[in-house]
Parts: structure tokens; sequence; C-alpha cells
């Protein structure tokens, strides 16, 4: 294998170029954003209603649409055109694929042991995934939205249970599908 030998400058430009289609991939133009967005605040504000009109037996129905959230970013990443891929995409990729099925496996299998820990514990997975995600690709905007999902998280253990669906209601509108709609404006706004 022929190494090339690059100068300082040139070293610099291309882990910058690197970051840059990292960053363009994964922001894209807010629409998985915007889709887990409305879906993690349609469900958990339809638990936290079920739950106030006292239908605690079904208040976890809403949560049923997640894995089908799943194979649609699936197909969607997979029918993507971008096939180039470097370190930072394969890390957010690593990131957030570990994330997703520890969330999961937590939501649908260890809900019964970790019950009023579920949520805030969902909440800071969510919240590290998106501040490592938002790091990588040198997004403010989606690191701080990190570090607010994982706030959050923490703040659900100083309230009742009941309230966490709120919470995660809240957040996800705040933190996610805000987010991925101002992305989408900016990527309007870049294609102009």
């Amino acid at each position: 294998m022929n190494a090339e030998q690059f100068s300082p400058e040139q070293s610099l430009e291309l882990i910058t170029e690197v970051i840059k289609e990292a960053k363009s991939r994964f922001e894209e133009n807010g629409v998985i954003y915007c889709m887990w967005g409305a879906i993690l605040a349609f469900a958990a504000l339809l638990q936290y209603g079920l739950l106030r009109s006292g239908q605690e037996e079904i208040s976890y129905y809403g949560y049923f649409i997640v894995p089908i959230g799943a194979l649609i970013s699936w197909y969607y990443y997979a029918r993507k055109k971008s096939s180039r891929k470097n370190q930072v995409s394969t890390n957010i990729s690593i990131t957030w694929g570990i994330v997703s099925m520890n969330l999961m496996i937590l939501g649908f299998f260890f809900n019964y042991v970790l019950q009023e820990n579920l949520t805030p514990l969902m909440l800071i997975l969510m919240g590290i995934g998106t501040t490592v995600s938002g790091g990588l690709i040198k997004s403010r905007l989606i690191l701080f939205s990190g570090l607010f999902l994982n706030a959050a998280g923490f703040l659900c253990f100083q309230l009742n249970w009941l309230e966490h669906p709120l919470v995660l209601g809240i957040s996800a509108i705040l933190f996610i599908l805000v987010p991925g709609l101002l992305l989408m404006i900016k990527h309007k706004g870049n294609n102009v």
C-alpha cells in the first residue's frame, strides 16, 4: 500500500472534508429528526393521556409505533445514494445502532424491571447518542439538543413517574422535532 504524505494544511483540509461529509449525511434535511420527534411525542403524549384517564393497562400501546419507525429509518438510510463512508459517519452509525438497540430492548423487555426508571434512562441514552453525534459532526444544535435530552432524563428522576411521559413528549418536540425542522429550513435555504 502506498501511503501519501500530506502537508499539515492538506491533512487539516482532508479532516474538515470528512467532517463536512458526515455532517451533511446525518444532518441531511432534518427528515429523520422530524420523524422521530413526531413518533416519540405521539407515543409519549398518548401514554400521558391514557395514564391521566385511568387506562394504565393500555398506556404503553403508543410505543408499538417505535419499531415501525426503526424500519422506516433503516429503509430510508439503505436507499440513500451517498455510499461514501468515512470514520465519522461510521462512528455515528455504530453509536445510534447500539443506542437504538438498547432503547428497544429496555423498552420492550425490561420495562417491568425498570418501572419508573425506564423513561429517565431512555432520555439519558437518547441524550448521549445525540450529544455524541453533535460532537462528531460539530453541530452545536444537535450537541445542545442532546445535552437537554440528557438533562430531561435526570429531571425525571425527581418527578412522579406519571409525569415522565409528559417530559418525554415535550423533550421529543423541543429537542428532536424542532431541531429537525430547523435543519429542514437550513437545508432548504442552502438549496435555493
